[in-house]
């Protein structure tokens, strides 16, 4: 285990590793960018500290604080997503890079749903890609937090309100830039919505909206931001999106088809839909949103 040089500046990483060729590598990659400081994206000095083990991770994470945890899921033997799970209970607040192999890139995948802020593939392991994904995860991370803190939800659906998908959809944006990922924005209006109090009463018009937000989540169950955007308004953003064979109308239409056969007090649903490949735009969420 590494000790504390009392540099307040440097940011600090603890590396779960078992693998000595793999932690010696990413050492490596570490000084690398120490050398290279106009190259280092991360604009900081890191100070490495590495568990062999996760019952030694485990006892610093209990003991100490990091700016950035990255970690082995098969460190010390340990099998999908146990050892990640142990260690965000003890520093929820703490970043997490999942460090895998090519053939359990899926199982990264599922820790980033599970709160995770990146991955890096083993066989990418080298300075640059390193600086990438560490500084990534960190403003992923602190994206994160802020919609956490941030007076941003809408009370009536849940989702997130207009002002946090504004302020959270520009920071995805620039991330994707980054990485380097395709992006999409799904905008999904409640047709009819300004008449549905005068014929079916407001609490009928309510429901409606939170049958709505339903159906967003339904429909997009691993977007990156769902949000209640105006009255009527739902907007959804992701980043690589898996892009249906059938129209965002279609799947609308299809779905609240389906809903039909559910006991439901709110009037019809009908929505206007449409997708927007971001790549090409240079537009700001608001003005796509107009």
């Amino acid at each position: 285990m590494g000790k504390t040089t009392g540099e307040k500046t440097k940011a600090r990483l603890l590396l779960v590793e078992s693998d000595a060729w793999d932690a010696g590598l990413v050492q490596e990659a570490l000084d690398e960018l120490e050398e290279r400081p106009h190259e280092n994206l991360l604009g900081r000095a890191v100070e490495l500290f590495h568990a062999e083990t996760l019952e030694e991770a485990l006892a610093s994470a209990s003991a100490e604080t990091y700016d950035l945890i990255l970690l082995d899921l098969a460190t010390g033997g340990a099998s999908g997503l146990h050892a990640y799970l142990r260690l965000r209970d003890l520093a929820p607040s703490t970043p997490f890079v999942i460090l895998t192999i090519r053939e359990e890139e899926s199982l990264a995948l599922i820790a980033m749903r599970e709160g995770a802020a990146g991955y890096l593939l083993k066989e990418d392991l080298d300075c640059l890609p390193l600086a990438r994904t560490l500084r990534a995860a960190f403003e992923r991370h602190h994206a994160l937090l802020a919609r956490e803190e941030m007076p941003g939800i809408d009370d009536l659906t849940g989702l997130t309100s207009r002002p946090g998908f504004l302020y959270l959809g520009e920071m995805l944006r620039r991330l994707a830039s980054r990485w380097r990922k395709s992006s999409s924005l799904s905008v999904i209006n409640l047709t009819g919505y300004g008449r549905m109090k005068d014929v079916f009463g407001a609490q009928a018009r309510d429901l409606a909206l939170i049958e709505t937000a339903e159906m967003v989540r339904d429909l997009f169950p691993d977007a990156d931001l769902l949000a209640r955007t105006g009255a009527e308004q739902f907007a959804i953003l992701s980043l690589d999106p898996a892009f249906s064979s059938e129209s965002l109308q279609t799947r609308s239409r299809h779905w609240v088809e389906k809903r039909i056969g559910r006991q439901s007090v709110t009037p019809p649903l009908e929505y206007d839909a449409r997708e927007i490949p971001l790549a090409d735009s240079g537009d700001s969420l608001a003005d796509l949103l107009r």
